[in-house]
């Protein structure tokens, strides 16, 4: 017998009981855990001596990763927070800290770690589905930060268009509107924020419009070329010196260009929209 094997097959994660069917007995479970075979993540639940250590956190405090930090780890934009979100079903007992098993959440509330109360569909072992952490993410953050996640999930193919229509009637009634707005020709997050306020602002706007040789983030009218950092830290200087080639040549086609960086788009939105709407009224769009 291979108890590794064994937890491999049971998907990584496996509680005791399922282990003793195998024919393990709590003894031989003990003596592979002090000896670092195996992992136990909490009374009674072993996993791998590799588990990623943000999963086995999300099990060890007691449900699945989700939100936030769950869809990061598909590979999906995601909102700034460095929160561990763990949804567990309602009224679950024995939720513990994400670092030491044997200690309550309740004994020692921790402010870096949101639960979501809700029954959720499991993904794997350890993570909720793609479309239940949307939902959870329009509960927690403005509806323009989750349109970003929502992009990159049919970017990534990790949700169907099929599916938006029961996303559609899970969210909360404000966020809806993010279904309709979805895009996976989305650049990135910033890009996905700047598309939704503009949406609420109505302000009509095309994305990724190819001009002469080049592919520019939004273009509002004929002539309003906006363009937005896709990274928060973005000052490498031949990334600097390329952004401001383009701005030269986009005005001496005859366009106006607006720059905004992440900063701007993610935490100053008013600040965005305020530019963009004094340069409509100057007609720089026409």
């Amino acid at each position: 017998m291979d108890l590794r094997n064994d937890i491999r097959e049971l998907g990584g994660l496996a509680p005791a009981f399922a282990l003793l069917r195998r024919g393990w007995s709590y003894s031989a479970l003990s003596y592979a855990a002090r000896h670092g075979w195996v992992r136990r993540i909490r009374q009674g639940w072993y996993a791998l001596p590799g588990v990623d250590e943000l999963l086995a956190a999300a099990w060890r405090v007691g449900g699945l990763l989700g939100c936030v930090s769950a869809a990061r780890t598909f590979g999906m934009w995601t909102p700034p927070d460095d929160r561990l979100h763990v949804t567990a079903p309602p009224r679950h007992a024995r939720m513990r800290t994400a670092g030491d098993m044997r200690v309550r959440l309740s004994e020692e509330p921790d402010p870096r770690i949101r639960i979501h109360w809700r029954p959720c569909a499991p993904f794997d072992r350890f993570r909720a589905t793609p479309v239940e952490c949307i939902v959870d993410l329009a509960k927690c953050f403005r509806s323009e930060w989750v349109l970003g996640s929502l992009d990159s999930a049919l970017a990534l193919g990790l949700i169907r268009r099929r599916e938006l229509l029961i996303l559609l009637r899970r969210l909360p009634r404000h966020a809806r509107w993010i279904v309709e707005a979805a895009d996976a020709a989305s650049g990135s997050f910033p890009e996905s924020v700047l598309r939704g306020l503009l949406i609420r602002a109505r302000i009509s706007v095309r994305i990724q419009e190819w001009i002469d040789d080049m592919r520019v983030d939004f273009l509002i009218g004929d002539r309003l070329v906006i363009e937005v950092d896709g990274r928060e830290f973005h000052g490498d200087h031949l990334g600097f010196e390329h952004d401001r080639a383009r701005d030269a040549k986009l005005s001496a086609l005859g366009y106006r260009v607006l720059r905004f960086s992440y900063a701007q788009v993610v935490y100053r939105p008013d600040e965005v929209l305020t530019a963009i709407r004094a340069a409509i009224a100057r007609n720089d769009h026409s």
